[in-house]
């Protein structure tokens, strides 16, 4: 008897379970979520619910846990909210990078400008940030494409929300056009280069041309060179790299240097580095910046790249030292550097495990960091201790740049203005600029 009703436990929870992670519900949608899902409640359950609208009243299936409450698939829109819009892309629900195309431009304004601000609420800081400035669809002028083949068929685009699978996709609404005109010649390369296997296509549209990274399970050989080389010059590329996993980048054909432009001159950047994904985003991340930070002084550039805020720093006439973790990015801005006669030097140093200690941050007027999504606590904690007058934190996480502030403002700097810009259209990512003085 005891180990027959000992059982029945276990069995009733594991019933309980199953029906939690799927069952059918009809919920109103209250708001948006800070990854752009919608947020509804059920039965003191809350309910994360892709494509959905504020407004909305919606059947959805419930399909598991996630975070402090339930992921669910929707179902049926039972009722439209009037916030809710056609998207602008034929590929949006399928194709995974885009979260947010079927709300209003006015719901779409007040959520990225919540990602930012819940942030600051909860570590206490009330600043009411800048307006939101917004890229222009259609101006994002690097993308990275996952590709798929199969007997010689290659499925190129984006991953499937919250999957590997690969959606072959043929327009993109967030893309420069010459990027998007590239997918069918490239799909169909990659078609007869590799019969089965996966990878990664990284293409910049550089200032002379469209620049193309493709990362895949060949070793090249001299035909397969001969192809890639005639698929560069047929479509008129800048530069065409190939790079196995785990191996060095190596040179296909380089028609002309692949240069960017920041400020008045150009740095050529190391097949596949990163650059700010919009020509809008760089500029008014650099108008920020020059505004901040006083002219002619010292500044010191941390996690500088390939120098997109270097460089017009030195124009202007300030001295720059700038510091990153990558050596390639760096010799390439340090070549520009050398060809303009710009007062930029350079030091390749990880940031994240040597940040710059209170005495060497002594000799700057100002510093500027703009760190990868991770922050920069450690180098944070430093310039709270020991920091310049002024102090610039560039940032595409709000959260962790919530997180930094706080280390700053308790260190003594007041937090001057904060501007939120949207490079990144349709999308939870919010790139964010702030001003700190003392």
């Amino acid at each position: 008897m005891a180990n027959r009703y000992t059982r029945r436990p276990t069995a009733s929870k594991a019933r309980l379970k199953a029906d939690i992670s799927s069952r059918l519900a009809e919920v109103t949608i209250d708001r948006l979520g800070a990854r752009g899902d919608a947020i509804a409640q059920d039965h003191g359950d809350r309910l994360y619910i892709p494509f959905a609208v504020p407004g909305d009243r919606v059947k959805v299936r419930t399909l598991g846990k996630q975070g402090d409450g339930l992921s669910a698939s929707l179902v049926e829109i039972l009722t439209a909210s009037p916030h809710r819009i056609d998207p602008v892309c034929a590929h949006f629900g399928q194709c995974g990078g885009c979260a947010l195309q079927q709300v209003d431009a006015e719901t779409y304004g007040a959520w990225k400008l919540e990602v930012l601000t819940e942030p600051l609420r909860r570590v206490g800081i009330d600043l009411q940030p800048l307006p939101l400035r917004q890229a222009p669809t259609g101006s994002r002028r690097r993308v990275q494409l996952a590709f798929h083949n199969r007997r010689g068929v290659c499925e190129l685009g984006f991953h499937q929300r919250a999957t590997h699978k690969v959606v072959d996709i043929a327009a993109c609404a967030v893309l420069l056009p010459e990027i998007v005109a590239l997918f069918e010649p490239l799909r169909g390369m990659l078609a007869q280069l590799i019969v089965d296997g996966s990878g990664e296509a990284t293409v910049t549209a550089a200032e002379t041309g469209l620049d193309v990274l493709i990362e895949g399970p060949l070793t090249l050989d001299l035909f397969t060179r001969q192809q890639l080389a005639a698929f560069a010059e047929a479509r008129d590329l800048a530069r065409l790299s190939w790079r196995r996993p785990g191996d060095e980048t190596e040179p296909v054909a380089r028609r002309r240097p692949a240069l960017i432009r920041f400020g008045k001159n150009g740095v050529e950047p190391p097949p596949g580095s990163f650059i700010q994904p919009t020509r809008f985003g760089e500029q008014a991340i650099a108008g920020l910046i020059l505004e901040a930070i006083p002219a002619k002084g010292k500044v010191a550039d941390l996690y500088a790249g390939c120098g997109s805020f270097s460089v017009p720093l030195a124009e202007r006439g300030n001295q720059v030292h700038a510091v990153e973790g990558e050596a390639l990015p760096l010799r390439a801005l340090a070549a520009a550097a050398n060809q303009a006669g710009l007062a930029i030097t350079t030091e390749t140093r990880d940031l994240a495990r040597r940040p710059l200690l209170p005495h060497e941050l002594k000799p700057y007027d100002a510093v500027l960091f703009d760190p990868p999504r991770a922050g920069a606590i450690e180098q944070a904690q430093n310039l709270a201790d020991a920091g310049p007058p002024t102090v610039v934190a560039v940032s595409c996480n709000p959260n962790t740049l919530a997180r930094d502030l706080k280390v700053l403002i308790a260190g003594g700097y007041r937090l001057r203005s904060i501007t939120p810009i949207d490079q990144f259209p349709f999308t939870a990512h919010l790139e964010c600029v702030a001003v700190l003085e003392r």
